[in-house]
Protein backbone atom coordinates (compact mmCIF):
# COMPACT_ATOMS: atom_id res chain seq x y z
CA UNK A 1 0.00 0.00 0.00
CA UNK A 2 1.28 3.83 -1.05
CA UNK A 3 1.01 5.80 1.54
CA UNK A 4 0.25 9.19 0.58
CA UNK A 5 -1.68 11.27 3.46
CA UNK A 6 -0.17 13.59 5.33
CA UNK A 7 -2.00 15.45 8.70
CA UNK A 8 0.22 18.77 9.46
CA UNK A 9 -0.96 20.36 12.40
CA UNK A 10 0.12 24.00 12.49
CA UNK A 11 0.48 26.66 9.56
CA UNK A 12 3.55 28.44 11.02
CA UNK A 13 6.20 28.35 9.05
CA UNK A 14 7.54 24.70 9.10
CA UNK A 15 4.13 23.35 8.67
CA UNK A 16 2.79 25.60 5.80
CA UNK A 17 6.02 25.37 4.19
CA UNK A 18 6.67 21.50 4.20
CA UNK A 19 2.47 20.98 3.25
CA UNK A 20 3.62 23.39 0.08
CA UNK A 21 6.48 21.11 -0.58
CA UNK A 22 4.66 17.74 -0.29
CA UNK A 23 1.46 18.85 -2.03
CA UNK A 24 3.86 20.31 -5.14
CA UNK A 25 5.00 16.28 -5.34
CA UNK A 26 2.20 14.75 -5.69
CA UNK A 27 1.41 14.05 -1.58
CA UNK A 28 -1.73 14.42 -0.24
CA UNK A 29 -1.73 16.75 2.34
CA UNK A 30 -4.65 18.25 5.13
CA UNK A 31 -2.88 21.64 7.20
CA UNK A 32 -4.79 21.91 10.64
CA UNK A 33 -4.65 25.46 11.74
CA UNK A 34 -6.24 26.52 14.70
CA UNK A 35 -6.51 30.65 14.35
CA UNK A 36 -9.20 31.32 11.68
CA UNK A 37 -6.19 34.33 9.79
CA UNK A 38 -2.91 34.81 10.52
CA UNK A 39 -2.87 38.42 11.87
CA UNK A 40 -1.74 37.86 15.07
CA UNK A 41 -0.54 40.90 17.05
CA UNK A 42 3.19 39.52 16.65
CA UNK A 43 5.33 36.89 15.10
CA UNK A 44 8.68 36.29 14.30
CA UNK A 45 9.57 38.08 11.01
CA UNK A 46 13.55 38.39 10.36
CA UNK A 47 14.82 36.46 7.88
CA UNK A 48 18.49 35.71 8.12
CA UNK A 49 20.13 34.05 4.93
CA UNK A 50 19.46 30.38 5.88
CA UNK A 51 15.66 31.21 5.80
CA UNK A 52 16.11 33.55 2.37
CA UNK A 53 17.99 30.74 0.72
CA UNK A 54 15.22 27.88 1.95
CA UNK A 55 12.84 29.97 0.59
CA UNK A 56 14.44 30.17 -2.95
CA UNK A 57 14.96 26.53 -3.02
CA UNK A 58 11.32 26.59 -2.28
CA UNK A 59 10.51 28.47 -5.52
CA UNK A 60 8.58 31.58 -4.13
CA UNK A 61 11.70 33.75 -3.40
CA UNK A 62 10.21 36.32 -5.98
CA UNK A 63 6.72 36.13 -4.60
CA UNK A 64 8.83 36.63 -0.98
CA UNK A 65 10.46 39.81 -2.64
CA UNK A 66 7.11 41.07 -3.50
CA UNK A 67 6.21 41.45 -0.16
CA UNK A 68 6.99 44.56 2.43
CA UNK A 69 10.02 44.30 4.02
CA UNK A 70 12.86 46.37 5.21
CA UNK A 71 16.24 45.58 5.64
CA UNK A 72 18.57 45.56 8.71
CA UNK A 73 21.15 47.74 7.67
CA UNK A 74 23.42 48.10 10.72
CA UNK A 75 23.71 46.64 14.66
CA UNK A 76 23.96 50.02 17.37
CA UNK A 77 24.91 49.01 20.75
CA UNK A 78 23.72 51.49 23.85
CA UNK A 79 25.19 50.94 27.79
CA UNK A 80 23.61 53.33 30.37
CA UNK A 81 21.97 54.91 27.39
CA UNK A 82 25.06 56.05 26.02
CA UNK A 83 26.14 54.47 22.09
CA UNK A 84 28.72 52.32 22.29
CA UNK A 85 28.84 50.56 19.25
CA UNK A 86 28.02 50.64 15.35
CA UNK A 87 28.67 48.02 13.14
CA UNK A 88 27.30 47.79 9.95
CA UNK A 89 25.71 44.57 8.54
CA UNK A 90 26.56 43.12 5.32
CA UNK A 91 25.15 43.47 1.75
CA UNK A 92 22.53 46.19 3.60
CA UNK A 93 23.31 48.56 0.58
CA UNK A 94 22.92 46.01 -2.13
CA UNK A 95 19.78 44.76 -4.04
CA UNK A 96 19.40 41.35 -1.80
CA UNK A 97 21.01 42.37 1.77
CA UNK A 98 21.71 39.53 4.20
CA UNK A 99 18.74 40.39 6.64
CA UNK A 100 15.75 41.71 6.10
CA UNK A 101 12.41 41.75 8.38
CA UNK A 102 8.97 40.67 6.64
CA UNK A 103 5.74 40.30 8.05
CA UNK A 104 5.27 36.69 8.91
CA UNK A 105 0.94 36.52 8.07
CA UNK A 106 1.53 37.29 4.40
CA UNK A 107 4.38 35.36 4.37
CA UNK A 108 1.91 32.11 5.88
CA UNK A 109 -0.39 33.44 3.26
CA UNK A 110 1.75 33.29 0.29
CA UNK A 111 2.92 29.51 1.35
CA UNK A 112 -0.30 28.52 1.68
CA UNK A 113 -1.57 29.99 -1.26
CA UNK A 114 1.04 28.17 -3.33
CA UNK A 115 0.13 25.13 -1.73
CA UNK A 116 -3.18 25.99 -2.76
CA UNK A 117 -2.52 25.19 -6.43
CA UNK A 118 -2.03 21.77 -5.93
CA UNK A 119 -5.15 19.52 -6.58
CA UNK A 120 -4.06 17.06 -3.31
CA UNK A 121 -3.65 20.32 -0.85
CA UNK A 122 -6.56 20.68 2.07
CA UNK A 123 -6.43 23.81 4.39
CA UNK A 124 -8.07 23.70 7.36
CA UNK A 125 -8.82 27.17 9.36
CA UNK A 126 -10.06 27.56 12.84
CA UNK A 127 -9.61 23.73 13.23
CA UNK A 128 -8.52 22.87 16.46
CA UNK A 129 -6.35 19.63 17.17
CA UNK A 130 -7.72 17.71 20.28
CA UNK A 131 -6.18 14.13 20.43
CA UNK A 132 -4.46 11.67 18.22
CA UNK A 133 -5.81 8.65 16.89
CA UNK A 134 -3.72 5.49 17.66
CA UNK A 135 -3.91 2.42 16.51
CA UNK A 136 -2.05 0.06 18.82
CA UNK A 137 1.23 1.80 19.55
CA UNK A 138 0.97 4.10 16.29
CA UNK A 139 -0.82 7.26 15.67
CA UNK A 140 -3.02 6.87 12.84
CA UNK A 141 -4.71 10.58 12.64
CA UNK A 142 -5.72 13.56 14.75
CA UNK A 143 -8.95 14.61 16.07
CA UNK A 144 -10.09 18.09 15.82
CA UNK A 145 -12.77 20.44 16.46
CA UNK A 146 -14.28 22.75 13.61
CA UNK A 147 -16.41 25.33 13.36
CA UNK A 148 -19.49 22.80 12.83
CA UNK A 149 -18.23 20.32 14.92
CA UNK A 150 -15.94 17.15 15.83
CA UNK A 151 -14.50 15.75 13.01
CA UNK A 152 -11.06 13.16 12.63
CA UNK A 153 -8.50 12.93 10.16
CA UNK A 154 -6.99 9.71 9.16
CA UNK A 155 -3.31 9.82 8.19
CA UNK A 156 -0.24 7.86 7.45
CA UNK A 157 1.60 10.27 8.87
CA UNK A 158 0.80 13.53 11.71
CA UNK A 159 3.35 16.35 11.83
CA UNK A 160 3.17 18.42 14.60
CA UNK A 161 4.04 21.71 13.58
CA UNK A 162 1.93 23.21 16.24
CA UNK A 163 4.29 25.58 18.54
CA UNK A 164 6.12 25.48 21.95
CA UNK A 165 3.08 24.18 23.90
CA UNK A 166 2.74 21.85 20.79
CA UNK A 167 -0.31 19.28 21.58
CA UNK A 168 1.00 16.65 19.19
CA UNK A 169 4.32 16.43 20.96
CA UNK A 170 2.65 15.86 24.42
CA UNK A 171 -0.26 13.82 23.12
CA UNK A 172 2.65 11.62 21.00
CA UNK A 173 4.29 10.76 24.26
CA UNK A 174 7.66 12.83 23.12
CA UNK A 175 9.66 14.63 26.00
CA UNK A 176 10.64 18.47 25.68
CA UNK A 177 14.01 19.27 27.74
CA UNK A 178 13.91 22.32 28.84
CA UNK A 179 17.22 24.67 28.99
CA UNK A 180 18.01 27.26 31.24
CA UNK A 181 16.94 30.16 30.12
CA UNK A 182 14.61 32.28 32.67
CA UNK A 183 13.21 35.45 30.68
CA UNK A 184 10.01 36.50 29.07
CA UNK A 185 9.77 39.39 26.39
CA UNK A 186 7.45 42.20 25.81
CA UNK A 187 6.51 43.30 22.49
CA UNK A 188 5.03 46.99 21.51
CA UNK A 189 5.13 49.03 18.36
CA UNK A 190 5.13 52.79 18.79
CA UNK A 191 5.44 55.39 15.65
CA UNK A 192 8.62 55.77 14.19
CA UNK A 193 10.65 58.69 15.87
CA UNK A 194 11.87 61.27 13.52
CA UNK A 195 15.71 60.15 14.28
CA UNK A 196 14.99 56.33 12.85
CA UNK A 197 13.34 57.85 9.73
CA UNK A 198 14.86 56.55 6.36
CA UNK A 199 17.24 54.41 8.51
CA UNK A 200 16.43 50.94 9.81
CA UNK A 201 19.06 49.51 12.25
CA UNK A 202 18.63 47.08 14.95
CA UNK A 203 19.21 49.03 18.46
CA UNK A 204 20.27 47.44 21.77
CA UNK A 205 20.00 48.59 24.95
CA UNK A 206 21.45 47.35 27.88
CA UNK A 207 21.77 48.93 31.11
CA UNK A 208 23.06 46.56 34.19
CA UNK A 209 21.32 42.99 33.87
CA UNK A 210 18.28 44.68 31.95
CA UNK A 211 18.31 44.64 28.26
CA UNK A 212 15.47 46.41 25.38
CA UNK A 213 16.30 46.13 21.77
CA UNK A 214 13.89 48.30 18.35
CA UNK A 215 14.13 47.94 15.07
CA UNK A 216 12.11 49.52 12.45
CA UNK A 217 9.94 46.60 11.06
CA UNK A 218 8.51 46.06 7.62
CA UNK A 219 5.31 48.22 8.25
CA UNK A 220 7.28 51.24 9.42
CA UNK A 221 6.54 51.34 13.13
CA UNK A 222 9.40 50.98 15.33
CA UNK A 223 8.99 47.02 16.82
CA UNK A 224 10.52 46.79 20.70
CA UNK A 225 11.23 43.84 22.43
CA UNK A 226 12.09 44.74 26.04
CA UNK A 227 13.53 41.48 28.09
CA UNK A 228 12.52 41.01 31.55
CA UNK A 229 12.72 38.20 34.02
CA UNK A 230 10.14 34.90 33.62
CA UNK A 231 7.00 35.70 35.01
CA UNK A 232 7.50 39.32 36.06
CA UNK A 233 4.65 40.49 33.81
CA UNK A 234 2.08 40.13 36.39
CA UNK A 235 3.33 42.76 38.46
CA UNK A 236 5.01 44.59 35.58
CA UNK A 237 1.72 44.74 34.14
CA UNK A 238 -0.26 46.38 37.61
CA UNK A 239 1.77 49.63 37.07
CA UNK A 240 3.18 52.21 34.28
CA UNK A 241 5.39 49.21 32.52
CA UNK A 242 6.73 51.83 30.15
CA UNK A 243 8.17 54.05 32.38
CA UNK A 244 10.22 51.00 33.80
CA UNK A 245 11.27 49.74 29.95
CA UNK A 246 12.38 53.32 29.48
CA UNK A 247 14.72 53.74 31.44
CA UNK A 248 17.03 51.33 29.40
CA UNK A 249 16.25 54.22 26.44
CA UNK A 250 18.46 56.83 25.13
CA UNK A 251 16.65 60.64 26.58
CA UNK A 252 15.55 60.46 22.54
CA UNK A 253 13.49 57.25 22.42
CA UNK A 254 12.50 57.46 25.92
CA UNK A 255 10.73 60.97 25.21
CA UNK A 256 9.24 59.32 22.60
CA UNK A 257 7.95 56.16 23.79
CA UNK A 258 6.30 58.36 26.46
CA UNK A 259 4.83 60.86 24.61
CA UNK A 260 3.55 57.93 21.85
CA UNK A 261 1.82 55.70 24.20
CA UNK A 262 -1.46 56.67 22.76
CA UNK A 263 -0.68 55.20 19.42
CA UNK A 264 1.35 51.87 21.00
CA UNK A 265 0.56 48.56 19.40
CA UNK A 266 0.60 46.27 22.33
CA UNK A 267 1.88 44.64 24.56
CA UNK A 268 2.32 41.37 23.85
CA UNK A 269 4.14 39.70 26.69
CA UNK A 270 5.52 36.15 24.92
CA UNK A 271 6.77 33.39 27.85
CA UNK A 272 10.12 32.28 26.52
CA UNK A 273 10.64 28.82 26.24
CA UNK A 274 13.53 26.85 24.85
CA UNK A 275 14.27 23.25 24.85
CA UNK A 276 14.67 20.49 22.56
CA UNK A 277 13.18 16.98 22.26
CA UNK A 278 15.51 14.43 22.37
CA UNK A 279 13.33 12.31 20.06
CA UNK A 280 10.99 13.77 17.19
CA UNK A 281 9.60 10.86 16.37
CA UNK A 282 7.45 8.47 17.20
CA UNK A 283 5.24 5.89 14.83
CA UNK A 284 3.07 7.69 12.83
CA UNK A 285 4.29 10.92 14.53
CA UNK A 286 7.60 13.61 13.35
CA UNK A 287 7.69 16.87 14.99
CA UNK A 288 8.98 19.95 13.35
CA UNK A 289 10.03 23.67 14.30
CA UNK A 290 9.49 25.23 17.34
CA UNK A 291 7.11 21.91 18.54
CA UNK A 292 10.51 19.63 18.37
CA UNK A 293 12.73 22.67 19.57
CA UNK A 294 11.28 25.98 20.58
CA UNK A 295 14.07 28.61 19.96
CA UNK A 296 15.21 31.45 22.01
CA UNK A 297 13.78 35.10 20.30
CA UNK A 298 17.94 35.95 20.77
CA UNK A 299 19.12 36.36 16.66
CA UNK A 300 16.00 35.56 15.36
CA UNK A 301 16.61 32.20 14.68
CA UNK A 302 13.05 30.98 14.78
CA UNK A 303 11.22 30.92 11.61
CA UNK A 304 14.68 29.81 9.68
CA UNK A 305 15.25 27.10 11.47
CA UNK A 306 11.74 26.17 10.80
CA UNK A 307 11.83 26.84 6.90
CA UNK A 308 15.09 24.68 7.35
CA UNK A 309 13.25 21.92 9.08
CA UNK A 310 10.76 21.89 6.47
CA UNK A 311 13.47 21.12 3.69
CA UNK A 312 14.66 18.22 5.20
CA UNK A 313 11.82 16.82 6.23
CA UNK A 314 10.56 16.65 2.03
CA UNK A 315 13.66 15.48 1.41
CA UNK A 316 13.17 12.41 3.32
CA UNK A 317 9.65 11.71 3.65
CA UNK A 318 8.76 12.21 0.24
CA UNK A 319 10.58 9.19 -1.18
CA UNK A 320 9.25 7.23 1.34
CA UNK A 321 5.42 8.66 1.44
CA UNK A 322 5.53 8.03 -2.78
CA UNK A 323 7.10 3.99 -2.62
CA UNK A 324 5.29 2.92 0.64
CA UNK A 325 7.94 3.23 2.32
CA UNK A 326 9.23 3.31 6.25
CA UNK A 327 7.57 6.65 7.54
CA UNK A 328 9.22 5.76 11.05
CA UNK A 329 12.68 5.67 9.45
CA UNK A 330 12.55 8.32 7.26
CA UNK A 331 10.86 10.72 10.00
CA UNK A 332 14.07 9.11 12.83
CA UNK A 333 16.70 10.57 9.61
CA UNK A 334 14.98 14.01 9.45
CA UNK A 335 15.79 14.28 13.25
CA UNK A 336 19.16 13.13 12.98
CA UNK A 337 19.96 15.38 9.61
CA UNK A 338 18.86 18.82 11.88
CA UNK A 339 20.19 18.35 15.29
CA UNK A 340 23.62 18.80 15.23
CA UNK A 341 22.47 22.34 13.43
CA UNK A 342 19.87 22.99 16.31
CA UNK A 343 21.94 22.11 19.30
CA UNK A 344 24.36 24.02 17.93
CA UNK A 345 22.30 27.22 17.27
CA UNK A 346 20.84 26.79 20.38
CA UNK A 347 24.27 27.00 22.14
CA UNK A 348 25.69 30.22 20.47
CA UNK A 349 22.42 31.58 21.68
CA UNK A 350 22.29 30.84 25.01
CA UNK A 351 26.11 31.35 24.73
CA UNK A 352 25.49 34.56 23.36
CA UNK A 353 22.68 35.95 26.40
CA UNK A 354 24.80 34.33 29.41
CA UNK A 355 27.72 36.75 27.83
CA UNK A 356 25.87 39.95 27.77
CA UNK A 357 24.22 38.77 31.31
CA UNK A 358 27.77 37.87 32.58
CA UNK A 359 29.12 41.55 31.69
CA UNK A 360 26.09 43.77 32.09
CA UNK A 361 26.15 42.00 35.74
CA UNK A 362 29.24 43.75 36.13
CA UNK A 363 29.16 47.30 35.80
CA UNK A 364 32.83 48.32 37.04
CA UNK A 365 33.62 46.40 33.69
CA UNK A 366 31.98 47.79 31.24
CA UNK A 367 31.81 51.54 32.23
CA UNK A 368 35.24 51.76 30.27
CA UNK A 369 33.60 50.95 27.54
CA UNK A 370 31.77 53.76 27.46
CA UNK A 371 34.85 55.75 26.23
CA UNK A 372 36.63 53.15 24.78
CA UNK A 373 34.32 51.36 22.03
CA UNK A 374 33.46 54.44 20.25
CA UNK A 375 37.01 54.55 19.04
CA UNK A 376 37.56 50.38 18.66
CA UNK A 377 34.20 50.30 16.53
CA UNK A 378 35.18 52.80 13.59
CA UNK A 379 37.32 50.12 12.53
CA UNK A 380 36.96 47.07 9.98
CA UNK A 381 38.66 44.82 11.73
CA UNK A 382 35.99 45.46 14.95
CA UNK A 383 33.43 44.63 11.69
CA UNK A 384 34.63 41.21 10.75
CA UNK A 385 35.66 40.27 14.18
CA UNK A 386 31.48 40.70 15.05
CA UNK A 387 30.50 39.78 11.66
CA UNK A 388 32.89 36.49 11.90
CA UNK A 389 31.68 35.38 15.51
CA UNK A 390 27.72 36.02 14.30
CA UNK A 391 28.21 34.16 11.16
CA UNK A 392 26.29 30.46 11.80
CA UNK A 393 23.94 32.57 13.47
CA UNK A 394 22.97 33.58 9.31
CA UNK A 395 24.08 31.37 7.70
CA UNK A 396 23.94 28.15 9.31
CA UNK A 397 25.87 25.49 10.32
CA UNK A 398 24.79 22.20 8.24
CA UNK A 399 24.79 21.83 4.60
CA UNK A 400 20.58 22.44 3.74
CA UNK A 401 19.67 22.11 0.25
CA UNK A 402 16.19 20.72 -1.32
CA UNK A 403 16.72 17.06 -3.13
CA UNK A 404 12.99 16.17 -4.06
Amino acid sequence: MTLLHVAVVGAGPAGAALSLLLARRGIRVTLVERERDFERTFRGEALMPTGLEALRAMGVRDEVDALPWRPIEAWEVYLDRRPIMHVREPGADLGDPALRVVPQPQLLQLLTREAGAFPGFSFLQGASARDLLHEGDRVRGVRIDTGEGARTIEADLVIGCDGRASLVRKRSGLELELLPESYDVIWFKLPVPDRLRGRTPILIFASGPDVALAYVSWDGRLQVAWLVDKGAWRELRRRDWLVDCVRLLPDWLADHALASRADMEGPVPLDVIVGRCAQWCAPGVLLLGDAAHPMSPVRAQGINMALRDAIVAANHLVPALRAGGDLTAASAAVSRERMPEIQRIQTLQIRELRGQRWARQRPWLMKPLLWIAPLLTSRAWVERAWLRQQRELRFGVTEVSLAV
